[in-house]
């Protein structure tokens, strides 16, 4: 398959590599203002991939900080990036976007899908392209310049399009890639599977003064999550599956998903999952948060439990561990994430809906008071 990675940190780099090994061919798009990141690729004319799984030097198709070329051959663009690097991907493919292009955010976060479409419309894009959220990154990873270390190749992988209708189509084009991915209900259930708002944002704030003070010489897994602290975590996992649960979707703990995906060995408690883990504390164990303003404050939190914490307030989940969360860091960073709220139910015009009405709408694409006026037409 000819393949568009945009991103190229950790993991965008891994897919590069990991793909092209697989057979594919591959272009690696880097944005202009982050073209460092490309720089020793280019020298090089690959990527020197280690670690779990296929291992060499992996000579791409393409390096590329031009869009048009980036997306001239292209059959799937797939996004590997953080949230923030979401709407700025929609504007720059859009004028760029063909028929038949299927695009994937990997990872989608929470609603990735929606707020990717909403620039395409602000752009008035009208070819016909597919759009889906993955739930997390397909690798753990780590590496500087052209070389990139595999920790861990994701073993379970959950999917789903906007509108849902779209998912057999976009997971098969996409199990091309990764077999072991699977169709999630909608991309709200793969938002919610999304680990790093219950990993990050709540162990990040109870360590902050020691992140702060050590200047990102901490590991968060290892030494961030105690016991005690591990109990907070759980308090976060435990109103997102109420939140899974009144929503109808399937109520997958997060022991239960770090077991399956390959991060955890354990299920005997949340502690000991992060702290036993080969991927998080093992012989490469992972650093971090770098600073008080790194992602696994500012991210997780605006684009996963502000959005959480929505759809509680929408369908009458109480979420008081997610919302204290919110205005600690709120107050850490002195901003107001509620009133942020990149991606909170009101921000995309859904919050009015009832439960069986956003499920309708997150499968077919239609809202709601669109479908009344046909009725009433």
């Amino acid at each position: 398959m000819k393949i568009t990675i945009i991103g190229a940190g950790n993991g965008g780099k891994a897919m590069a590599a990991d793909m092209t090994l697989a057979g594919h061919s591959v272009t690696l798009f880097e944005f202009p203002q982050f073209k460092e990141n490309v720089e020793a690729i280019k020298e090089k004319g690959g990527i020197d991939l280690c670690g779990v799984g296929r291992k060499g030097f992996a000579k791409l198709h393409s390096i590329t900080s031009d869009i048009e070329e980036a997306l001239a051959e292209t059959e799937m663009i797939v996004n590997v990036m953080s949230a923030f690097g979401h709407k700025a991907s929609a504007k720059a493919c859009a004028p760029h976007l063909k028929n038949g292009h299927t695009i994937i955010l990997n990872p989608g976060s929470t609603l990735g899908s929606l707020e990717y479409l909403q620039v395409l419309q602000e752009e008035k894009v009208s070819a016909d392209v597919k759009i889906a959220d993955v739930h997390t990154l397909t690798y753990a990873a780590r590496g500087t310049g052209a070389d990139v270390r595999i920790l861990l190749e994701v073993k379970k992988l959950w999917l789903a399009a906007f509108p849902a209708k779209d998912t057999p189509e976009v997971l098969d084009k996409f199990k091309q890639l990764f077999p072991l991915t699977e169709a999630a209900t909608n991309v709200l259930d793969v938002g919610l599977n999304n680990g790093n708002p219950i990993a990050h944002p709540g162990p990040a704030l109870l360590n902050a003064g020691r992140v702060e003070y050590s200047k990102g010489e901490i590991y968060h897994y290892k030494e961030g999550i105690t016991p005690h602290v591990a109990n907070v975590v759980k308090a976060l996992d435990d109103e997102r599956l109420s939140l899974c649960k009144k929503m109808g979707y399937p109520a997958i703990s997060t022991v239960e998903r770090m077991l399956m995906m390959g991060y955890g060995t354990t299920t005997s408690s949340l502690y000991d999952a992060y702290n036993t883990s080969p991927v998080f504390c093992g012989e490469h164990p992972i650093k971090g948060p770098h600073n008080i303003m790194d992602r696994y404050y500012v991210e997780d939190t605006m684009y996963g439990l502000v959005t959480w914490s929505s759809l509680g307030r929408s369908i009458g989940v109480p979420t008081p561990t997610m919302d204290a969360v919110i205005h600690l860091i709120s107050a850490l960073h002195q901003k107001d994430y509620f009133a942020i709220a990149e991606r909170s139910l009101e921000k995309f015009g859904i919050s009015k809906y009832c439960i069986e009405e956003l499920n309708s709408y997150l499968q077919n694409g239609v809202a709601p008071d669109a479908l009344l006026s046909l009725i009433h037409i």
